[in-house]
């Protein structure tokens, strides 16, 4: 037999899953001019924007991040700091750590559960340090 706060807590529990759903992104990385510090030069942007875009989701929502690598000249790829990666640890980290760099002209699908709230940081790399070094 099943106590009442057992059932309030798996009713409640069937109920975040019947909220959650799929929120997708398609990004082009492109280079735009802007002036991140004031002075004007090429840098990454996302749908030739910068800054770039930010992802909405709700907790328990399924984030799809579709990225095309249209910068012509660098490799790039995502790094999602704070995300907890616990089935998606290829999700996440540095090109050349944890993911392979994303060459020029090339497509990867990015997928993981929101399941913090909160606000994070979401960068490219290698690409987006060089550019702003201004290398």
């Amino acid at each position: 037999m099943h106590s009442p706060g057992t059932l309030s807590l798996s009713f409640l529990l069937l109920q975040r899953l019947a909220r959650a759903s799929t929120v997708t992104y398609d990004w082009n990385v492109t280079w735009v001019w802007a002036k991140p510090d004031g002075f004007g030069r090429p840098v990454i942007g996302i749908n030739n924007q910068w800054p770039c875009p930010p992802i909405a989701a709700t907790v328990g929502d399924t984030v799809v991040v579709n990225l095309n690598n249209q910068l012509g000249n660098q490799t790039t790829g995502l790094h999602f700091h704070g995300i907890n990666q616990v089935q998606t640890p290829d999700m996440d980290g540095p090109s050349g750590v944890t993911q392979c760099p994303l060459p020029p002209d090339l497509s990867v699908t990015y997928q993981f559960t929101a399941d913090a709230p909160g606000t994070f940081w979401c960068m490219f790399s290698p690409g987006q340090w060089r550019s702003a070094a201004g290398h």
